[in-house]
């Protein structure tokens, strides 16, 4: 039995063709089949050269690292950021599909690489010079009140990025020291799924981020008794 019995597919394959022709080259749409598991999963793509996969991949980034393969709380439509390949930066965009009792059979992805707008961000903001952090979405108390920690997890992670000027995935070493650093302070290590999450935001492996870690911390420690 076909994904396409639970939806119009010539229609959405259309519809996807015009989506993906109005975003431009810099985007790709996926459909995928989760019904026999997460290993080979994609059954339609459209200019997947954009992060390197084709039909009979597997999901990457997004909503699988976020969430793990437990989806099926998931029902809304989810935006994500994700590290591309050789320094891209998507912002994606994933619709689940749900058979007719309810349940997650797959999904229509949709990834824009927008590394050229955040690179035009960080021009414009430094020319302007007027400070970001005027424009957090979110107080730390307000964050703190959602009880989600995902949201929690989500909103100190931005906070990072803002603090340093540019995305985790595009950080230098000593930058993602200083995120590290900011996020250790608000004490996010004590989420569970942080670890996991850094480290496929910051391009690095877990040795390597419990590196950087305690750099951080000993670097704090010794301007603490400096003092």
């Amino acid at each position: 039995m076909e994904i396409s019995q639970y939806l119009d597919f010539d229609f959405l394959i259309r519809f996807l063709e015009g989506l993906q022709k109005f975003l431009g080259e810099n985007s790709e749409i996926l459909i995928h089949d989760y019904r026999k598991g997460y290993d080979h999963t994609i059954v339609y793509a459209l200019n997947a050269t954009l992060s390197g996969r084709d039909v009979g991949g597997s999901p990457k980034g997004g909503m699988i690292t976020q969430f793990g393969k437990d989806i099926e709380p998931m029902k809304e439509s989810l935006q994500t950021f994700s590290n591309g390949q050789k320094d891209q930066f998507y912002k994606s965009f994933t619709t689940l599909i749900p058979d007719e009792n309810g349940k997650i059979i797959g999904a229509v992805c949709v990834n824009l690489d927008v590394s050229d707008f955040l690179n035009a961000q960080r021009a414009l903001h430094a020319f302007v010079q007027y400070p970001m952090t005027h424009h957090a979405p979110m107080s730390d108390k307000d964050a703190l009140a959602t009880k989600n920690v995902d949201d929690i997890l989500q909103y100190y992670m931005n906070q990072a990025e803002l603090l340093v000027g540019k995305p985790m995935g595009l950080m230098n070493k000593e930058e993602k020291i200083r995120a590290l650093d900011y996020l250790d302070q608000k004490g996010v290590f004590k989420i569970s799924k942080t670890s996991v999450l850094l480290c496929e935001t910051l391009k690095v492996s877990k040795y390597t981020l419990y590196n950087y870690l305690e750099e951080a911390r000993s670097s704090r420690n010794t301007a603490d008794d400096s003092q």
